[in-house]
């Protein structure tokens, strides 16, 4: 069935009787998708919490969860993603329902010929680097290199030709991920003749056509600055081993003060980091250096540890007691690396000279807001793994919600699945289950500070990460 006569179907029937649906015939206000320009409601618009009001008594928990407990986790309310999800979901509209995988990508355009009477002015054939070999264990959503990303809360329409006067061969709904083909000229709209030549599936049918560049962005895995962080770090670690900063719930100390702010001018935070000093001496100027960060231990003076911070690209004294000389990072087989400018990322296996790529996806990062952090860029230790952690409503100690499959790297940052929100009846908290999908997930920006994955995924790479020889890799 055209997905288009579908959409209208259940637009018509079904949507009205749900509370966060897609209504086409409301005006624009009441649409319940926020824009992407907009700010959608936050779990609470309060300052992120000071260490000293940090999570407190909880004794209702056992030792094990309060160990497991963290910071809200949710740059937006979770409800948001969730009313986005259904509204795909709806519509048939989902990640796994539309997109277009590389390998069916590739074939189609083997296939066809270029339209000699559009004015071509890109074509994207992203291929792997020669250096990575394609081995990918997890593929359960598909996927392309090349992607147009749909922002426009209302539907939008795929054409036969770059003409908005031209047959409809489609339709494309908020935050769909399209197979991305050309970027050429054509029809003047909303002042620009920009269009893009995209596919997608309709009935599990592959269609191609055209859509307007104001209806969304396009987006790429950039496997080229992947591999060369990953050749940074493989140098790092062929030089001797890297130890790494150690300051989990300031266990170690909370670091002096710099400012009022919650973070540094370089956008690091002051709660579980260490202070990282430019000389051998307290009162000289520092920066902050966060919990899971890699460093090399170069030599120590009296109660620092001189260190080169390649993540800053720059030798900083650290005060030895948030560093574990013993506790290091010799040999490197698996890394993450995160693509916070993309909102996607990748893992790769590396063994001699060989890296292989093991899976791909779409992923969400932290949102620097009043309450919430951007992902830190740079490198990480994989520190550990939990199978879920509790987080709390920010700034209080109620327990919200949990996050399943998670790996830290970073202070209270993980790499997880789909935060879940504790359902309360007659006043227990109540699990309603893991929840693997959410829309939202590789479109802008959404969590606290975390990497937000597919449950489905966190749970692979947390099967699949060997934290012993394992690290994770931020990048813009």
């Amino acid at each position: 069935m055209n997905r288009r006569i579908l959409s209208f179907l259940i637009a018509v029937f079904l949507l009205p009787a749900a509370a966060c649906s897609y209504r086409r015939n409301l005006p624009q206000e009441e649409f319940s998708t926020p824009r992407p320009e907009q700010e959608p409601r936050r779990e609470q618009d309060t300052p992120a919490p000071t260490p000293e009001q940090q999570p407190g008594n909880r004794d209702n928990l056992s030792k094990s969860d309060k160990d497991a407990v963290e910071e809200n986790i949710n740059g937006f309310d979770i409800s948001d993603d969730e009313a986005i999800t259904r509204q795909a979901e709806s519509l048939m509209m989902t990640q796994i329902h539309t997109a277009v995988d590389q390998k069916e990508i590739v074939r189609l355009a083997e296939a066809k010929t270029e339209s000699p009477e559009n004015d071509i002015l890109l074509v994207y054939q992203k291929q792997l680097p020669e250096e990575i070999l394609y081995a990918v264990q997890y593929d359960k959503y598909n996927l392309t290199y090349d992607y147009f990303l749909v922002t426009s809360e209302s539907e939008v329409s795929i054409y036969e030709n770059p003409d908005p006067n031209d047959k409809v061969v489609c339709t494309a709904t908020n935050y769909e991920k399209l197979a991305l083909h050309q970027k050429v000229t054509g029809k003047a709209q909303n002042d620009s003749d920009i269009w893009y030549k995209v596919s997608c599936k309709d009935d599990n049918n592959i269609v191609t056509g055209y859509i307007h560049s104001s209806a969304g962005v396009t987006r790429t895995f950039q496997f080229d600055k992947m591999l060369e962080a990953l050749r940074d770090l493989q140098q790092q670690v062929a030089q001797g081993k890297l130890n790494h900063v150690s300051n989990y719930k300031n266990a170690n100390g909370a670091p002096p003060a710099k400012g009022e702010g919650a973070t540094d001018e370089y956008g690091m935070r002051i709660y579980q980091s260490a202070p990282g000093y430019l000389q051998a001496d307290t009162s000289s100027d520092f920066r902050y250096v966060p919990d899971g960060m890699l460093v090399r231990v170069l030599d120590e003076t009296g109660e620092f540890y001189r260190t080169a911070v390649d993540s800053f690209n720059q030798e900083l004294f650290i005060p030895k007691n948030y560093i574990d000389p013993n506790d290091a990072l010799s040999q490197l087989t698996h890394v993450i690396v995160v693509d916070r400018n993309q909102q996607n990322q990748a893992a790769f296996e590396l063994s001699g000279d060989e890296i292989r790529l093991i899976s791909y996806t779409l992923a969400t990062t932290g949102l620097r807001g009043q309450s919430s952090f951007e992902t830190p860029l740079g490198f990480y230790r994989a520190l550990e793994k939990k199978d879920r952690f509790q987080y709390l409503k920010d700034g209080s100690d109620e327990i919200a919600g949990y996050a399943p499959f998670a790996t830290r790297f970073c202070g209270g940052a993980y790499i997880h699945g789909v935060p879940v929100a504790y359902q309360e009846k007659d006043g227990e908290l109540v699990d309603p289950g893991i929840s693997e999908y959410l829309h939202t997930i590789g479109t802008f920006p959404r969590s606290h500070m975390c990497v937000r994955n597919f449950s489905s995924h966190a749970e692979f790479l947390y099967n699949w990460l060997e934290p012993a020889n394992g690290a994770i890799i931020v990048i813009e």
